[in-house]
């Protein structure tokens, strides 16, 4: 898992962070602009990490901010330097970069099931709620809210536990803005094995009373997510390599976009796009284009530029938002495509970062095209 603090913070409050999860159950934190090791923090969990984010920029819980001197919410908002982890040991943690004792949890956390292992991790509502997915087919849900002079108690509040039948491999928070007025909300979407994708409202009371709409995609999920204006989409990507968009609040199938053909109409959409030297490139048979997407990675709603196939130079004018598929293969090239209703464009091949395959990226919506993977 990668995380980015700027995918969370003001446009003029960019950063060059980005935090890495790896093998050997430590988190490490890399200048972008560099590619130097800025931070290590060694010895996290007890077990593989599933999930890092860095807190959104608005949340403040940890007492002063002893970079500027300021204090109050909002006062550390030129930077996050708040990490949360989420471990297979059943543990979920909050790491103050600032700290000189940075390896042990300012926050810590535990799943109360005998052998319940966290597999994925939100923060919603600014910061002050985790949602953790487990594999005992759970949502649990931690307290992570400021009071003055205090840290937050990461008490687990409660959990949902008739959403799902099986593992709950991703959850996400989303803001939304309601249809026909001003007001804000927070919506919880959450994926299973079970091929299920649900939409609850976790301000409601109960979970009967939370749930908002239930997705059967039918075929076991592994990433899911918002998009469109109003966050009105939410797309979701199997294990099966497929993907379908959905229009949440109806509950209803916008398309499967391909179906278990979606690899090929990939590869295709590739070789058009005049990027067969890109094929040859990563050791691959120019003519046999079908085989140059393998995978996919997964989804942002996001404005990225689109670059010559010939040039690979950006062009003068941005690209409004769009929803964008990030797919790779063995070889440890992406591609980036612009998922629109009516065609798949690739608008970028990123190229010799990686020599084997792609496991998670983050994009940062900035001057200029700027992605993490």
């Amino acid at each position: 898992s990668i995380a980015s603090p700027t995918s969370s913070l003001p446009q003029h409050h960019l950063s060059t962070c980005v935090a890495a999860a790896l093998s050997n159950r430590s988190i490490v934190l890399y200048d972008t602009n560099s590619g130097q090791v800025t931070q290590r923090i060694d010895g996290v969990h007890d077990g593989p990490i599933s999930e890092i984010h860095f807190f959104p920029w608005e949340y403040y819980g940890l007492g002063n901010d002893t970079i500027s001197g300021n204090d109050g919410p909002g006062a550390n908002n030129n930077h996050t330097p708040l990490i949360i982890s989420a471990s297979q040991d059943g543990t979920i943690k909050v790491f103050d970069i600032r700290s000189n004792r940075t390896s042990q949890a300012a926050i810590p956390m535990r799943l109360n099931l005998a052998k319940e292992q966290a597999l994925s991790v939100s923060l919603g509502y600014g910061g002050t709620l985790a949602a953790v997915g487990t594999n005992k087919a759970r949502i649990s849900f931690f307290d992570l809210r400021y009071a003055s002079g205090h840290n937050p108690s990461g008490n687990l509040m409660g959990s949902y536990v008739d959403s799902h039948t099986e593992e709950v491999t991703q959850v996400r928070f989303q803001t939304i803005q309601q249809p026909g007025n001003h007001v804000k909300k927070t919506v919880l979407a959450t994926a299973s094995e079970d091929g299920l994708l649900t939409i609850h409202d976790p301000s409601q009371p109960s979970e009967e009373a939370a749930l908002l709409s239930v997705l059967n995609v039918g075929i076991p999920l592994r990433s899911v997510g918002f998009f469109g204006p109003a966050c009105e989409g939410a797309y979701a990507l199997t294990g099966n390599e497929t993907m379908s968009v959905w229009h949440w609040d109806s509950a209803q199938k916008v398309s499967d976009v391909g179906g278990y053909g979606l690899r090929g109409m990939l590869s295709d959409a590739v070789g058009n796009a005049g990027w067969k030297s890109a094929v040859a490139s990563i050791g691959m048979n120019t003519d046999d284009a079908a085989s140059a997407v393998e995978y996919l990675v997964g989804c942002t709603w996001s404005v990225i530029d689109e670059v010559s196939a010939t040039s690979m130079q950006m062009p003068s004018v941005v690209s409004s938002p769009a929803l964008h598929l990030l797919a790779g293969n063995s070889y440890g090239d992406g591609f980036v495509f612009r998922m629109d209703a009516d065609q798949i464009k690739p608008i970028m091949h990123l190229k010799g970062g990686h020599k084997g395959c792609i496991r998670d990226f983050c994009w940062v919506n900035g001057n200029d095209n700027n992605g993490s993977t």
